[in-house]
């Protein structure tokens, strides 16, 4: 069910107290829906850190013709995702307009991601500094959302490290992305998954 506040002012007249009340309860209800994320940063985040160090490994270590094959991983974690996303769908008792933001800002980050690697040879394969410098945005906005200090340090992670990222050789830039997303993803993502408990 979506919850629109033309709606709710349609259908009655709210004085100023109730307002303010009626958008309280909308922003609580877009937290608790947006902080039982949690399940995805971990997800991608043990993806992209697996994808990563196996790309990196097979470089430094074996003469593997195709090492990015690796995060063809990403394949079985977004119908993951997929799965997940749709199930708990069906339990949200209400869907505000921050929860359709946040659902969007993430939707449109994974459009890029999937375009950029469609164009890398064009970009002389920059994916990696491209992709972890994006994902800062998305990560920084839940973090807003919450008003989640970890997550909002994540975005400042993939930012920084994103940044670096263009200034390395290619293989380096596979160790860098693990541990941008161990500091970006993974211990955000714990955290969060402790406050939910």
């Amino acid at each position: 069910m979506f919850v629109s506040l033309n709606t709710d002012m349609e259908n009655n007249t709210l004085n100023p107290h109730q307002s303010l009340d009626l958008i309280t309860s909308m922003i609580q209800q877009a937290k608790g829906n947006v902080r039982k994320s949690s399940f995805y940063f971990l997800l991608w985040g043990w993806t992209i850190i697996i994808a990563n160090l196996g790309v990196y490994l097979l470089i430094a270590f074996t003469d593997v013709k195709n090492p990015f094959l690796m995060f063809s991983l990403t394949i079985p974690a977004g119908i993951i995702s997929g799965i997940y996303a749709t199930r708990h769908a069906k339990t949200e008792t209400v869907t505000t307009h921050l929860d359709q933001i946040h659902k969007w800002v993430w939707i449109g980050y994974g459009i890029n991601c999937v375009l950029i690697i469609a164009a890398g040879r064009f970009i002389s394969w920059m994916v990696n500094p491209m992709i972890i410098t994006m994902c800062a945005l998305p990560t920084f906005i839940t973090g807003v959302i919450l008003k989640f200090r970890p997550l909002m340090l994540g975005g400042i992670v993939f930012w920084t490290l994103g940044t670096v990222l263009f200034f390395l050789p290619i293989k380096e830039q596979f160790l860098v992305a693990a541990v941008s997303i161990a500091l970006g993803y993974l211990v955000p993502g714990y955290m969060l998954r402790k406050s939910e408990k």
